[in-house]
């Protein structure tokens, strides 16, 4: 059975996707952000002290620490690149935020095994294991469930 347009993507809505607009200005009490002309980026001027106050849908996911991706390191050149490795991390974020300020890292973690990066969507999670993985030709692996917004990178490389 054909599907009907209106169905497509339907099973992929995120509880994070803003369904309803905000009074504008509305402000981000966490980071800053501002809502205007039906999206959220980054404050350009001063802004009244009289503006509406809303969670962004990045800071109500780190609020929540539910991810949107998971950007899983591991392997013995890991530590021995590890602070340029981070650098690549950094520098992605920094150039995703620049266009899309709701793409954020939301935690770093280093275990034993490797290091863990959550972002705030999947998109940024991607695009981190993609960059390291260009400039440090590993093994990357991208898992994703048909339908779902959340995504896995796994990059590793020994020696």
């Amino acid at each position: 059975m054909r599907e009907r347009r209106a169905d497509i993507g339907a099973e992929r809505k995120s509880p994070y996707r803003e369904e309803r607009k905000f009074p504008e200005p509305t402000i981000c009490p966490r980071c800053g952000l501002v809502y205007l002309g039906g999206g959220w980026q980054q404050a350009k001027g001063e802004l009244p002290k009289e503006a509406n106050k809303e969670l962004c849908p990045a800071c109500r996911r780190e609020t929540d620490r539910y991810p949107g991706g998971i950007v899983y390191l591991s392997g013995g050149y890991l530590w021995a690149k590890e602070s340029e490795i981070m650098n690549i991390v950094k520098n992605q974020e920094e150039q995703a935020k620049a266009k899309r300020p709701l793409q954020r890292i939301m935690w770093v973690e280093r275990k034993d095994e490797g290091i863990e990066i959550a972002t705030t969507n999947q998109h940024l999670a991607r695009r981190i294991g993609r960059a390291i993985n260009s400039a440090h030709a590993g093994a990357l692996v991208i898992k994703q469930k048909a339908g779902e917004n959340f995504v896995r990178i796994y990059w590793e490389r020994e020696g």
